[in-house]
């Protein structure tokens, strides 16, 4: 009984830390620094992309099943330092380098 509740707490354990992210094989990383990961699901336009797992750090086509990821917090996760957004490119969803307009206050 004791070796059937040490099996069953390791394979729990198992389970959540074996791979961070379950996305398609050919993800990327495009950016120093940055960490968020991509699917490269289909698309046709940057409107058919979505930011998915637990911290948003997952660019992904709206057709795929939400990505599946732990629930912890990095820095690199945030896009816009970096200057990258989740959209289309090549038909694939990927960060891709976008430029921010910042706001013009009195103008």
């Amino acid at each position: 009984m004791r070796r059937l509740a040490l099996i069953a707490v390791l394979a729990m354990f198992g389970a959540l830390f074996s791979g961070c992210v379950s996305m398609n094989p050919g993800t990327s990383q495009p950016s120093a620094g940055f960490c968020g990961r991509s699917t490269n699901g289909a698309c046709s336009a940057d409107s058919d992309c979505v930011r998915g797992g637990c911290s948003s750090q997952v660019c992904q086509s709206r057709s795929e099943s939400s990505a599946i990821t732990t629930c912890e917090y990095a820095d690199c996760y945030d896009p816009q330092p970096y200057g990258m957004g989740c959209g289309c490119l090549s038909g694939g969803c990927q960060w891709k380098g976008i430029q921010y307009n910042p706001i013009q206050v009195g103008k």
